[in-house]
């Protein structure tokens, strides 16, 4: 296949006027080291992208950048499925729990224990007694220290403390609250 040149006639001959590129002797290069201009412009042209080439490759880009909204929001739905199921089997094992307790508490003889245990409920003709421990009966001094550390004995009340621990401090005035 041959192009016309600008007159009009086609010719078979390598030239400028018959507009074909000139014809190369071989594919090995010169003999100082260097590459033949005629490799370079076969190379050139092989690597050049076609106009339509181009626009393929834009459609392509066009449509993975449309596609990845879509797959992101799919992935963050995905997620949120997995913990709102989550939480469905949560609520699934309470309603179980729920449930175990109703039936335990249409015991009779479970609701007695838990009314002597908890309520200190008595059947009538019983007595009940409450014992309180002594610290010297038992000789318990660990249990002593241990509820001696959770309740301190106030010599005054809080709020007299508070005022000594801001005149202290130095963010009261000098009157008494008394």
């Amino acid at each position: 296949m041959s192009r016309r040149s600008t007159s009009g006639r086609s010719s078979g001959r390598p030239g400028p006027a018959g507009g074909r590129r000139p014809h190369r002797a071989s594919k090995q290069p010169r003999a100082g080291g260097g590459v033949s201009p005629e490799l370079i412009d076969d190379t050139a042209a092989g690597r050049r992208m076609s106009f339509r080439t181009s626009v393929i490759v834009g459609a392509l880009l066009i449509v993975a950048f449309g596609l990845v909204q879509p797959i992101s929001s799919g992935l963050t739905q995905m997620q949120q499925i997995a913990a709102l199921e989550a939480d469905i089997d949560a609520t699934k094992d309470e309603v179980a729990q729920l449930r175990d307790e109703r039936e335990r508490l249409d015991d009779p003889e479970h609701l007695e224990r838990l009314a002597r245990e908890n309520l200190q409920y008595v059947h009538e003709g019983e007595e009940a007694f409450i014992v309180v421990d002594s610290p010297n009966d038992h000789g318990d001094e660990a249990d002593e220290s241990e509820a001696g550390a959770s309740k301190t004995v106030r010599a005054q009340p809080w709020y007299r403390e508070l005022v000594d621990s801001l005149r202290a401090v130095g963010h009261a005035n000098e009157e008494d609250p008394t």
